[in-house]
């Protein structure tokens, strides 16, 4: 039962991802939108980003490319180390994720009117607790 109520949250938001897609950001995809949440503003060295996605150095270059193509993220040479890059989300990037954020609290909202503000938040400190550690 539980994978089908993570399932059934998860495809609640996907939809919603989609919907943003087709309204304002055509193309994008659930991982690019995941892709982008690992970029924090100062940006993050491309080995780093694998190491948090779970995806080779190979699949991520794949992953990054339709998202540089763009203009939601820029890769540039580490200043501290030539050798490495960094990527770093664009005031484009920055938009797509100011919108993701905007989503998330309409769901939490649409949630918590479902099962009431208390249970919601309950809820959400629990899956906090057993999944953000």
């Amino acid at each position: 039962m539980l994978p089908t109520v993570f399932e059934g949250a998860l495809r609640q938001f996907r939809t919603g991802l989609y919907e943003l897609s087709a309204a304002r950001y055509p193309g994008l995809r659930a991982r690019h939108y995941r892709l982008l949440s690992f970029v924090p503003d100062g940006g993050i060295r491309l080995s780093r980003v694998a190491e948090a996605s779970g995806l080779t150095k190979q699949a991520l270059a794949q992953a990054l490319a339709p998202l540089q193509a763009g203009g939601y993220l820029e890769v540039v040479p580490d200043p501290a180390d030539r050798r490495a890059r960094i990527v770093r989300r664009t005031d484009r990037g920055h938009e797509v994720v100011d919108a993701v954020l905007t989503l998330q609290r309409r769901f939490d909202e649409r949630w918590a009117d479902q099962v009431g503000p208390e249970r919601w938040a309950a809820a959400r400190e629990v899956l906090a607790e057993l999944f953000l550690r």
